[in-house]
């Protein structure tokens, strides 16, 4: 177990490893991703999944796209999972664009639709998907094999509106529970915001058992994606619905409660009040506030360090220690180990999508 486990580590550390070769070498191309995008930001019909500098081999989608994932065999296979409120999750071969194994929620045995991310369990036997149940919108973690995309089982998941899910370090799986109510007759309409509960769920992988639910003292602050840091300190992006300003980042010790990050008002006013993604750092955290067009940069303690102009800014990722961002416009950056230096920036012609990890 062992071994494999170490296997595994290393076979999701390669793109890591060679991005930031390339970036020593000097090569000024845009870095690869794997991500989703669609033929146009603001009125798409086709939608893609795959890298976009190799559109020869990309994966048709019946719809948009959201999160993506490198299968964890380490076979050049990847998952990609729909937009919310979705239907289908699917499972292709990166290198040529082949349809490996697909599921639709007409297959499956409850009426559920899919809430946009997933990840993968410590074993890599085992893939985790936000859901949400059709009838009161209540929130699950489906359970799903790797390798069939089989349904297998579900948990409850604390909350309503999970969106993110994360599995840490410890083996544990967080869950974004954004606590804002949508049901299928009326779409991504937002029907509970006088009664939201938003939290962050811990839940035991082996068996589905809640062990612990955090909160942030506002009820209007939905938490929607989640990081990591090396030391397992927790890191969640928000998104105001309708209550006075808050940084758009909340930290949690090992064990510890939820606390806003620092930000004084000229800080907050730069970031907005809505955070599409949220990236673990040497050294912070990095938080794409997409509204008002800045990748925010605090420090692992909470310290606000640094706003950078990245318009219509949402997906962020790793390149070895620095970090990259896309933006719909096709705008890609990559940030330096430097966190207060600007990024450097390229344009592609495809409108990226929300989420992308390295290629």
């Amino acid at each position: 177990m062992a071994t494999d486990r170490s296997r595994r580590r290393l076979l999701a550390a390669l793109p890591l490893v060679a991005m930031a070769t390339r970036l020593r070498a000097g090569d000024d191309a845009a870095p690869a991703l794997l991500t989703c995008w669609a033929d146009d930001p603001k009125r798409p019909r086709r939608f893609h999944a795959g890298r976009p500098d190799r559109p020869d081999t990309a994966l048709a989608l019946p719809a948009r796209g959201h999160d993506v994932l490198w299968h964890p065999s380490g076979d050049g296979s990847a998952v990609v999972v729909a937009r919310r409120p979705g239907r289908f999750l699917m499972r292709w071969q990166v290198a040529t664009g082949e349809t490996l194994a697909r599921f639709d929620t007409d297959d499956a045995g409850d009426d559920i639709r899919l809430e946009g991310h997933l990840c993968a369990s410590a074993d890599g036997q085992r893939l985790f998907v936000t859901e949400s149940e059709l009838i009161a919108g209540l929130g699950r973690l489906g359970v799903y094999d790797a390798a069939t995309l089989e349904r297998l089982t579900a948990w409850p998941c604390g909350g309503i509106g999970p969106h993110a899910v994360k599995r840490l370090g410890d083996g544990w799986v967080a869950v974004a529970n954004g606590g804002v109510l949508t049901l299928p007759e009326t779409g991504r309409l937002k029907r509970n915001l006088d009664r939201m509960d938003p939290s962050l769920t811990l839940i035991d992988d082996t068996d589905g058992r809640i062990i612990a639910q955090l909160r942030l003292p506002d009820p209007w602050m939905s938490i929607r994606h989640i990081a990591e840091g090396a030391d397992g300190r927790l890191a969640v992006a928000l998104q105001n619905e309708g209550g006075p300003s808050r940084p758009l980042l909340a930290l949690a010790e090992r064990g510890g409660p939820l606390r806003y990050a620092d930000a004084n008002a000229e800080q907050q006013a730069r970031c907005g009040g809505y955070a599409g993604d949220v990236l673990a750092l040497p050294g912070g955290f990095a938080v794409s506030c997409t509204t008002a067009g800045t990748t925010a940069i605090w420090a692992a303690d909470g310290r606000f360090l640094a706003a950078h102009a990245t318009p219509r800014v949402c997906a962020l990722t790793r390149a070895g220690d620095r970090w990259m961002a896309t933006g719909d416009g096709g705008d890609v950056w990559l940030g330096g180990a430097d966190l207060m230096a600007a990024p450097r920036h390229w344009r592609r012609t495809e409108a990226l999508d929300n989420h992308a990890v390295p290629a």
